[in-house]
């Protein structure tokens, strides 16, 4: 294993369960992020506008990316800009940090919205075309995974550096979002299931169907990565099962034991009807056969919920 990993974007949802993880084997772990707030697990905490503040790193020091500009759900529409400029800057920033350090090994959270419009098999052993139109309803973030994906080619290219890139697909579990109309459609079912009511109303085509993964699953697979070299590439990081909303709701209700009706109309998909992510080139290169169901992953996830909404009163 690996002396120091760096990990931007550490105080979000996947970067607190990756360094809370990765302290278990890693002697020095730095948390970045925009506050540079205390990260659980980690020996420094430093901001993304104070990174020389970091002391030397070894030379085997793996780079992980997991910084990503956090959008209002409520205003979706109208962040995609801020989305796509913030995301664009992050990278580029954790980029030059490693040339400016000498370090050559990345991992960073890329996404499943690279993939074209119009695609439902989302097959990462097949070259993906970063110049055709992605899905419309989510062009500026798709764009932003994107360029990311196109900074790990030209970094290679110019200056020696090696990335993974993992195209992440919903994932989910403890330390997300406790705000409703910030979060993303699991953890907004979860507080909506756990909320008061006389039924279970789900917004929007409940047969959208989608990969959820756990983050446990993910937090492996980045940290089985960690002592991969020499390799630029990306591979989908997916559970490889898919699940309608009207599913996620049901599981979620059965979960908790709530036996409200759910409330749903057949209403026209904006966007993507159903993402099929295959996962085998990941377990084929990790040895990982097994990734959570979603009742196994949903189960210590709602039960931090419930903790942590009990906390915030």
């Amino acid at each position: 294993m690996v002396e120091a990993v760096v990990v931007f974007g550490a105080t979000g949802f996947v970067g607190r369960n990756l360094v809370e993880r990765l302290s278990r084997n890693i002697q020095r772990i730095v948390a970045v992020s925009r506050s540079g707030g205390p990260v659980a697990g980690a020996n420094e905490c430093v901001a993304m506008d104070h990174l020389r503040e970091i002391g030397s790193l070894p030379s085997d020091t793996v780079v992980v990316d997991l910084a990503a500009q956090r959008y209002d759900a409520s205003r979706f529409q109208m962040a995609q800009s801020d989305i796509l400029s913030a995301n664009a800057m992050m990278a580029d920033a954790v980029y030059r940090f490693c040339v400016e350090r000498g370090l050559s090994e990345v991992r960073r959270a890329s996404s499943v919205a690279v993939y074209p419009a119009g695609i439902d098999l989302l097959d990462d052993r097949c070259a993906v075309d970063l110049n055709a139109p992605p899905n419309p309803n989510e062009t500026f973030y798709a764009w932003s995974k994107r360029w990311g994906e196109i900074l790990a080619g030209l970094y290679r290219d110019r200056f020696g550096v090696s990335t993974i890139s993992f195209r992440l697909s919903n994932p989910y579990g403890p330390h997300d979002s406790l705000d409703p109309a910030h979060a993303h459609v699991l953890p907004a079912f979860v507080m909506r299931a756990l909320a008061p009511g006389d039924s279970f109303v789900i917004k929007g085509s409940p047969a959208v169907r989608r990969d959820f993964v756990f983050v446990e699953d993910v937090c492996d697979v980045f940290e089985t990565s960690l002592v991969w070299r020499g390799e630029t590439k990306a591979m989908n990081l997916c559970s490889g099962r898919t699940h309608t909303l009207l599913e996620l709701a049901q599981i979620i209700l059965s979960l908790i034991g709530d036996g409200r009706p759910i409330v749903a109309k057949e209403e026209a998909v904006d966007g993507v009807a159903a993402r099929v992510s295959p996962n085998a080139t990941v377990v084929e290169a990790t040895g990982k056969t097994c990734f959570a169901s979603l009742a196994e992953g949903l189960a210590p996830t709602i039960a931090w919920y419930i903790d942590a909404l009990a906390k915030r009163g």
